[in-house]
């Protein structure tokens, strides 16, 4: 009978090798938290029929059939609605958001002195952006601010 020596003993050092791409990149994300599961598996199946019902809806109401500019309601209206839509037409009235966008961020406040809350949210911004970088030093003082 032959006897085999177990032990053995590495004369030199192994490359580092990058890791498995089992274990890393897209597919292990995907793998760990998409598939993980029977239930994971069924869920971001339903999640994704879901979105693909959903989302060419979405994009036709929002941009397709959106009127986009208009002098007046009756370009957004339907003609049952007193417009020039045809009856059964839905879209977006981005006209109408255009028209009324410094009402739908500042509501009734006076136009003369709507430069105020917007100084407010411009400062608000600009101390926060620093907060909210991990490098920058003296975050106590904008904090204070």
């Amino acid at each position: 009978m032959q006897e085999h020596d177990m032990s053995w003993v590495r004369t030199e050092m192994v490359l580092a090798q990058p890791a498995p791409a089992s274990v890393t990149g897209l597919g292990a994300w995907v793998r760990k938290n998409l598939i993980a599961s029977t239930g994971d598996t069924i869920l971001t199946i339903v999640g994704i029929a879901l979105v693909a019902m959903i989302l060419p809806q979405i994009i036709n109401w929002a941009f397709i059939n959106a009127v986009w500019t208009g002098p007046d309601r009756t370009v957004c209206a339907t003609v049952a609605q007193g417009g020039i839509q045809p009856d059964g037409w839905t879209g977006a009235c981005w006209a109408f958001v255009n028209a009324k966008f410094g009402q739908f961020m500042l509501g009734r406040y006076p136009i003369e002195e709507r430069w105020r809350p917007i100084l407010v949210a411009i400062l608000f911004v600009a101390l926060l952006v620093p907060m909210l970088m991990p490098k920058v030093p003296r975050k106590g003082l904008n904090a204070v601010l």
